[in-house]
């Protein structure tokens, strides 16, 4: 048996319906987990307030919550589907770039927005924008907001200058879902992540209700063999650098 029929036999066993998604009218595809975790991570993004992601590439950390977003907007459970993602490693601004703040952000969350036109449509996906039911949210202007009955999606987590992480997650408002994903291992950033101290804070703060989902190794990476062994390369790679400078 090929790898893809394993997966594909192991996604049958662990199928799980995702709120939205009318399955005997065939409206849309189930969302499939690939692993355990994923289905653990699944089930954490239905059920928890807020979510933590980290892990390998290719893992599907960003995926999952995108799609289970648009369903979710899609049937109406929601108001609004934010995605927040650093622009640079620094969250630097985006003003220099032309056209309105949706084209100036749209190639930053490429990643995310091209899974919602593909769950939801293209027309749907700019519907909603223009209507501002999906927010692509400017990491400058997140102070002073609350959001409620929305699904927010940090993108890019290890990448969040830490006051801007702090901001991000104490914006939730009622009835809102936090997914907060990224890799420490790929920062860009040369101090302190936000996703880290997001990680150390977390324990400390009293009746929060989170769960933390890591893909630590190279079998949860379910991109490409190509994906994967590159990731493995770089990961050597980098080891040895560190070796060196010992």
């Amino acid at each position: 048996m090929s790898k893809k029929q394993k997966q594909q036999e192991n996604a049958d066993q662990m199928a799980l319906p995702v709120p939205g998604v009318n399955h005997k009218a065939g409206t849309f595809e189930p969302l499939l987990p690939l692993n355990k975790l994923q289905a653990t991570y699944i089930l954490a993004c239905q059920s928890d307030p807020v979510v933590i992601c980290t892990g390998v590439l290719g893992s599907s950390k960003t995926y999952i919550p995108v799609m289970i977003g648009a369903d979710l907007l899609r049937d109406k459970r929601i108001q609004k589907l934010v995605i927040a993602r650093p622009t640079e490693g620094k969250a630097q601004s985006t003003g220099f770039n032309k056209g309105s703040l949706n084209e100036k952000l749209a190639g930053w969350c490429a990643p995310c927005t091209e899974t919602l036109k593909k769950r939801l449509g293209t027309g749907n996906f700019e519907a909603y924008l223009a209507n501002g039911r999906i927010e692509l949210l400017s990491l400058e202007q997140c102070k002073g907001r609350t959001f409620d009955d929305a699904f927010v999606i940090i993108d890019e987590a290890e990448d969040l200058d830490p006051l801007v992480a702090k901001c991000l997650v104490t914006r939730q408002g009622t009835n809102t879902t936090t997914v907060i994903a990224g890799d420490i291992a790929q920062k860009d950033i040369k101090s302190w992540s936000g996703l880290d101290i997001l990680l150390k804070v977390a324990p400390l703060s009293p009746g929060l209700r989170i769960s933390h989902i890591d893909f630590d190794n190279w079998d949860y990476c379910v991109r490409s063999d190509e994906a994967k062994a590159w990731g493995q390369g770089f990961e050597a790679f980098d080891k040895l650098c560190a070796a060196e400078h010992k």
